[in-house]
């Protein structure tokens, strides 16, 4: 039997006005890119490799990482946002038409998918099975940079929450630049445990 831990990373804060971002290719400013990598750096938890979603507000600090440590990297599609889609990226300040369409997502976003976006349940679907993938062929301890609600998803999964209640997305704090600590135990089978949630890397 051995134990190996996952840190779910989620991405520094984006440059730009408040509004739903999914799959906008947004930027953290650099800046803030070095002052979350050092963090990361000063906690001193080893890692044997780094897996991160393709947009950039991950990938750029996964790629930052990985040199810094000569690690690998792994580049995992379906750890991506939630596709918001005709919102994605749109400000909320030029969504005042469409608020009734936001309301009713927000109020149930399980029943009510917005315009041309991706539905909870594919959402939901596409991580647990790219998390089933990363536990099955998991040999050391690893970092995930990643994003809020896929961090969610996969928190439900192992909890058995309804990630279906919009309550598990209301009320559950998962900052930017805060680490989800999970450990996976190998025996017979394999055990997912949740050590800590949203905890920030920088005061």
């Amino acid at each position: 039997m051995k134990t190996l831990n996952i840190y779910l990373l989620r991405h520094g804060k984006v440059n730009a006005a408040p509004g739903l971002h999914g799959q906008a290719d947004l930027k953290v400013d650099g800046p803030e890119q070095v002052s979350i990598a050092q963090a990361w750096n000063d906690r001193g938890k080893e890692i044997g490799g780094v897996i991160s979603s393709p947009l950039s507000r991950c990938y750029d600090l996964a790629q930052m990482l990985a040199d810094q440590q000569l690690l690998p990297l792994c580049v995992e599609p379906n750890i991506k946002e939630l596709d918001f889609g005709d919102f994605d990226g749109v400000p909320f300040d030029m969504l005042a038409e469409h608020w009734s369409k936001l309301d009713a997502f927000w109020k149930a976003p399980a029943q009510h998918t917005l315009p041309n976006a991706e539905s909870l349940d594919m959402f939901a679907e596409r991580v647990t099975c790219a998390w089933s993938q990363i536990i099955n062929d998991i040999n050391d301890n690893l970092l995930i940079i990643t994003h809020g609600g896929v961090i969610r998803i996969i928190l439900a999964h192992i909890l058995g929450v309804d990630w279906r209640n919009p309550r598990w997305y209301s009320t559950l704090a998962i900052g930017n630049a805060s680490v989800t600590h999970i450990t996976i135990t190998i025996d017979d089978q394999i055990y997912a445990s949740v050590r800590s949630i949203g905890v920030p890397i920088m005061e």
